[in-house]
Order: structure tokens, then sequence, then C-alpha cells
């Protein structure tokens, strides 16, 4: 058996989608990708699932509240992110149609767009774009960066 030092870091986005396009956030004040769109998502806490860590940014991040019998799972990617240090992350991507409320913007984030999967923005964080394109090609696992 091999023992691992490190254990990969656990990500959760939620994607909510509305007449063929998806809500994406601009990232600020947070000194990581500000300035770049990806979906509400956050490290999974300790005592906290993948889907309730989704649900629990959606909220914090743009306002809504989202019942987990209206999400599906739609990819998970194990990535490494820096080789040189074995930082590894297993993300967790969510899809829902439905929602209570209004989208309002935490402090993470400066900007809402309801954006086509097929134009997404220049600044869009590189492998969310990556991943958006693999869910939209039907793939459910990926792995990137080994």
């Amino acid at each position: 058996m091999i023992k691992r030092e490190n254990h990969p870091k656990l990500a959760s986005y939620m994607m909510l989608e509305k007449d063929n396009k998806v809500l994406m956030i601009r990232r600020c004040n947070t000194g990581w990708h500000d300035g770049d769109f990806t979906f509400p998502a956050g490290h999974v806490k300790e005592d906290e699932s993948a889907i309730g860590t989704a649900i629990r940014e959606a909220k914090e991040e743009i306002g809504v509240d989202i019942d987990p019998g209206d999400v599906v799972l739609v990819h998970v990617v194990h990535r490494r992110y820096r080789k040189e240090d074995n930082g590894e992350y297993v993300d967790f991507y969510f899809k829902t149609v439905k929602w209570k409320g209004e989208i309002t913007l935490g402090e993470s984030c400066d900007k809402a767009e309801w954006i086509s999967v097929s134009g997404l923005p220049e600044n869009t964080i590189s492998i969310v774009k990556t991943i958006v394109n693999e869910i939209a090609n039907g793939k459910l696992f990926s792995t990137h960066g080994w």
C-alpha cells in the first residue's frame, strides 16, 4: 500500500442554468483570480458534503437558496495545480435550474452575468473553461495536470 502524505483538497461549484445560459460571477476581494469569471464555489469544510458546499456557496456568493433535490452532479475532476508541490484538488461541479430568491452579490464577487457556455469570457478561470467544455461534450469525469 502506498502511503500518501498529502490528501487532495475538495471543492464544489454550483452552476445555475436558465434559458440555455449559466450564471457566472467575477471574483473580487479574495487575492485569488480576482477579476476572473467562475461559478459560485468553495472548499468543502469538515463535516460538510460536496453538495452541501455547493449550496452554501451559492447562498453566500449570490444569495439564492437551493434544495438538494434540485441539484445534479455534472462533472468531477481530479487535478494537479502545482506539480512542484503536489497540490491536488477534486472538484465537484453541480447544476440546477431551480432556486429561490433574487441574485444578490456577496463580498467575493463584483459582477454576475448570464452567459452562453459557447461564449465564455476570455477572463474565465482556465480550468473552469476546460470543465465547461467537457460538460458540454458529455464527460462526467476528467483528470488534469498529471
